[in-house]
């Protein structure tokens, strides 16, 4: 009856933060997609030209 009680309480207090929540609107989830799409891309096209370069690099050194 104890685990019951505890279980029960469990939600009980997990329905009660669900209702504090406060979502993004749609506007600043799309914003927010953006700017890490974005982010992510220009992190990648850096590390692919460092990548390129280091790899010349080395083939310099071993020629």
């Amino acid at each position: 009856m104890k685990l019951f009680n505890a279980i029960k309480s469990f939600f009980v207090d997990v329905q009660s933060e669900f209702k504090r929540v406060s979502y993004p609107s749609r506007e600043a989830t799309l914003q927010s997609t953006g700017v890490v799409l974005v982010l992510s891309l220009t992190v990648a096209a850096f590390l692919g030209l460092v990548d390129l370069g280091l790899s010349e690099a080395v083939k310099l050194v071993i020629k």
